[in-house]
Order: C-alpha cells, then sequence, then structure tokens
C-alpha cells in the first residue's frame, strides 16, 4: 500500500472505492473525505492527478480489478464497511473497437470483487455502478424508463453492464450479500476525459479562446437526446443509496430530462468568451447504431431516498469550462 497522508485515528465507517483516480472516483473520495470517512482506493495507474486537491488522510493499493488474487488482497487489507466499485471501462467506443478488455474490465472485474467479499465472509455493503445503457434502444412509449424495464443492450458495452447488473443482484439473492446496483445515466462535470462529448467540447471551446486551434469545432452527431446530471449530484445518490438500501435493489441514477447534444454544445459557446464558432463534422464522432434518446426515470430514488439534482445543467458547464481554463497551457 502507498500511503498518501498518515490515517488519522477515525471511528468512521471504512471505505474502499475501487477506481478512486477516475472522474467519477476523485469526486467521490473529495464528498467522503470532507465528511470525515476513512478512504482507501484502488487504482491501476500512478496518475493521481484528479486527487491532487485532497487534504484529509486516504491511502491508495495499486493493482489490476482483473487480478483475483490483488482483489482479495486488498479487501483483506483493507477490511471496508462500504465498497463503491467504480472501475471499469466507462468509453462505449472502446468497447466496439475492443471488446475483449472490456469485458475483461467491467464483467471479470466485478466478478473477481463480488467472489473476494463472498469467499473472505467480509460483511460490508457493495455498490456496483452500472449504465442506463444496460436498456438499449427503449421505445418512446416507454420513456423515462424505469428500473422494471427488461435489460436489452445493444451496445458491447451495455451488455458487458448487464452482465455486472446481474452478476449483481445473483451474488445478493444467492448469497444475501448487501450487493446494491445503480444504473447511471450520462453525468458530467470537472475532471471529465475529453473522449465525452460535453468536456470534448468544453476543451476544444477553451483552446480556441487561448489561440491554440481555429474557431472551428468539430462535433459529431448533435441531434441524440440524453440525460445528463451533474457528477457532484450523482456521488451523493451513491452515497445515500449504499448508505440506506438494501441488498438486491437497483436504482436509476438521473435528471428525468433528456438534453439534445447540439443545445449543450450552444450553450458552450455562449459562456465562452469566442462567439463566433464554425462547426465541422467529423465520421470518428458518429457512433453506429447509435441510441437516439436515453431519459431515465428517477422516480423511485426521489422517493426512497429523498435525492434530487440540484446542480443547474448550465452551472455545469461553466464549470466544466472553468476546469478545462485551469488546465489548459497557453
Amino acid at each position: 500500500m502507498r500511503k498518501l497522508k498518515d490515517r488519522l485515528p477515525n471511528d468512521r465507517p471504512k471505505v474502499l472505492i475501487t477506481g478512486i483516480n477516475g472522474f467519477v472516483g476523485s469526486h467521490l473520495t473529495d464528498l467522503l473525505a470532507a465528511e470525515g470517512y476513512q478512504i482507501s482506493g484502488m487504482a491501476l495507474t500512478r496518475d493521481l492527478s484528479n486527487l491532487s486537491r485532497i487534504e484529509s488522510p486516504f491511502s491508495i493499493l495499486y493493482g489490476d480489478i482483473r487480478d483475483s488474487k490483488v482483489v482479495e488482497k486488498v479487501l483483506n487489507e483493507v477490511k471496508p464497511d462500504y465498497i463503491y466499485h467504480l472501475a471499469g471501462s466507462s468509453f462505449v467506443p472502446d468497447a466496439e473497437s475492443d471488446p475483449k478488455i472490456v469485458y475483461d474490465i467491467n464483467v471479470l472485474g466485478t466478478l473477481n470483487l463480488l467472489e473476494a467479499a463472498r469467499s473472505t465472509h467480509l460483511n460490508a455493503k457493495i455498490l456496483i455502478v452500472g449504465s442506463g445503457e444496460v436498456y438499449g434502444h427503449v421505445p418512446e412509449a416507454a420513456l423515462p424508463v424505469n428500473e422494471d424495464y427488461p435489460l436489452k443492450p445493444t451496445s458491447p458495452y451495455g451488455v458487458t453492464k448487464a452482465c455486472a447488473d446481474l452478476l449483481a443482484y445473483q451474488y445478493a439473492t444467492a448469497y444475501q450479500m448487501n450487493v446494491i446496483r445503480v444504473r447511471s445515466f450520462n453525468h458530467i462535470g470537472p475532471r471529465q476525459s475529453e473522449q465525452f462529448v460535453c468536456s470534448s467540447f468544453a476543451k476544444q471551446i477553451v483552446e480556441i479562446e487561448k489561440g491554440l486551434r481555429k474557431p472551428v469545432l468539430h462535433v459529431g452527431n448533435l441531434e441524440t437526446r440524453r440525460d445528463f446530471t451533474d457528477v457532484r449530484d450523482v456521488i451523493r445518490a451513491y452515497r445515500v443509496i449504499l448508505e440506506k438500501s438494501k441488498g438486491g435493489e437497483a436504482y436509476n441514477v438521473g435528471s428525468n430530462r433528456a438534453w439534445r447534444i447540439g443545445d449543450l454544445m450552444a450553450m458552450l459557446i455562449g459562456e465562452s468568451t469566442v462567439k463566433e464558432i464554425k462547426l465541422q463534422e467529423q465520421q470518428i464522432r458518429i457512433r453506429p447504431n447509435d441510441i437516439q434518446v436515453m431519459l431515465c426515470n428517477a422516480s423511485k430514488l426521489e422517493k426512497e431516498m429523498g435525492w434530487k439534482p440540484e446542480i443547474p445543467i448550465r452551472q455545469t458547464l461553466r464549470d466544466l469550462l472553468s476546469y478545462w481554463r485551469e488546465i489548459t497551457p497557453g
């Protein structure tokens, strides 16, 4: 284990976050560290830039979620009360270009975690983070989609998340483990990779502002509509779900509103210091068999846990631009 900071005496629950140094993992660490939880994280890479501002003590163990022996060792060492399983491949085109590695990470990695928890008799509550992609192409009449809709994924990524979802349910019911599933729809905010659409727009716009590129924005399909939630609202949902729900349950996490991608792009341009920006469509940014509309029904989460999104989409987009302005040289 590499200790980033000395652990302080603490009677707060022990938390393990897989994928702690990722986009969502770093925001979850922000939240839990500020509230005094004892945090350990599992990470594959040593890129800790997303965690650099956290002053509270936490520890990191390096290892591959695909290695069952490593996962078991981590659980035996940390002995967490709560596990947030965020480690995974989350970029849909990656699954289409190299399905095997995404299956290994998202399915085998989840199996390794659940089996290690079972075999070590770990009495922890475990949150398995899934995706709205598990529902696939949902007819308009069934939108917004709720948790009772059958899992019909149409992308390799969606299939891996559906497999992980079903594994979580099987371990919860067969072994009476406290495993809970969340099906998160699109989330955005500071620190998100430029691979994702709004972050890509924001990065390009900032580069245009700083004179690093011509005033041309490369875009894909602007007509698709997605249910976007600020990542800081999403991690609040994860915390309340894991602490208050029971094993076997599944919850959608989303905003109950589908935004047209082109409208979000226009909002970002509207927040820019450069107003005259041309658009250029790139075929590489257009996904085959793309889902036209993804719209979440998160009423179960609101009714049972009292959670609902609090951060307006315009504030999220402003914060995303601010993030790229801060880290982009020039």
